[in-house]
């Protein structure tokens, strides 16, 4: 996603001013990733408690859970290590010790989740400003499990996925897509399609393309969701250079269900919804997943981009749902001022 470019380089001229470096011995001691097998959401980690909160699988086993994956400060270690089993029916004391020989003790509480989950925020009332910035994103804090396309666009535009007040207390979110301009158009980047997911952003210096990180680590099966919207394709439909195209713009709405082991993703269900017909009322969708390969005959949109379909044996590890203004915003084009509007996403077992 080029769209990704300009915020990235913006980024990464500041990151190279924060390092974790000194003279002498590193005292830099800080938990930034922690995860486990059966996980079912974010990790949520806490430094001012210096708490970890994971939510695993229903009926996974608390006394034998092994970390999978830690990142820690440069230099640091940690005790007890990866990969080495735990009883965690108890929190758990991980200590991480700095260069230095500094410590901090972080406290690691893992529970079981219900056997039917909902995404958490799935209302979308909930919206929280990040550190740094003046818009409003998906989530209750930084621990939320929504990303957008918000820090892009900002960069030379307004944000473009917003909450929207439907009545009283109840928020939904508003995804609109916008014409950059000539500035975008420079960079074959001229629309911007208003996008949500699951997932977060993730900088990648060596490929910044890579940034937005799709997916949550999930591992239950619904058989289909539900969600309300309203969808306002917009004209003039453009193309990333600018070129006014004779077509008509359409929102996508889709989830996926994956088995991430390794460096490989199958895809193993697929619910998808498109569709460029105009609804000013909230309209109520239920979008059955479809486990396994697809039916022949079904649009090319709908596969896989490794070609990869799992097995009815392979578990359930992650789940991503994405959701645009423009169904070929990936490629910058769409419908100007094209606005989709999300409210009550539910998974239906």
């Amino acid at each position: 996603m080029k769209k990704w470019v300009i915020y990235c380089c913006i980024t990464i001229c500041f990151s190279a001013c924060v390092k974790e470096q000194q003279f002498g011995a590193s005292r830099f001691k800080q938990i930034f990733y922690f995860s486990v097998p059966a996980q079912a959401g974010i990790t949520e980690i806490d430094e001012d408690s210096l708490i970890i909160r994971i939510i695993v699988d229903a009926q996974a086993d608390l006394t034998q859970i092994a970390p999978d994956s830690i990142r820690l400060s440069t230099y640091a270690t940690i005790s007890p290590a990866t990969g080495i089993a735990q009883d965690f029916s108890q929190p758990v004391i991980y200590t991480v010790r700095a260069e230095d020989g500094s410590t901090a003790s972080y406290k690691v509480i893992i529970t079981n989740g219900a056997a039917n989950p909902q995404l958490e925020n799935s209302s979308f009332d909930l919206w929280y400003t990040p550190g740094g910035v003046n818009y409003l994103e998906p989530g209750s804090d930084q621990n939320t499990i929504w990303a957008t396309g918000n820090p892009g666009v900002v960069t030379i535009a307004a944000p473009n996925v917003t909450p929207l007040t439907i009545s009283g207390s109840d928020l939904g979110a508003q995804l609109l897509t916008r014409d950059l301009g000539t500035l975008g158009q420079i960079a074959g980047q001229r629309m911007a399609a208003g996008s949500m997911f699951t997932g977060d952003f993730v900088l990648d210096i060596a490929n910044p393309l890579n940034s937005p990180r799709f997916g949550i680590a999930f591992t239950s099966r619904p058989q289909s969701f539900t969600i309300s919207y309203t969808y306002a394709p917009g004209t003039p439909y453009r193309a990333g250079n600018g070129q006014i195209l004779t077509k008509e713009d359409s929102c996508d709405i889709y989830l996926l269900l994956e088995n991430r082991t390794g460096s490989v993703t199958k895809r193993l269900a697929t619910g998808w919804f498109r569709s460029g017909e105009s609804q000013s009322n909230f309209t109520s969708i239920n979008v059955p997943m479809i486990y396994g390969n697809l039916p022949a005959g079904s649009p090319s949109y709908l596969f896989p981009v490794n070609g990869l379909f799992g097995s009815s044996s392979d578990p359930v590890t992650h789940l991503t749902f994405v959701a645009s203004s423009s169904a070929n915003g990936a490629m910058f084009e769409g419908g100007t001022n094209s606005t989709l509007v999300l409210n009550n996403l539910s998974l239906i077992y």
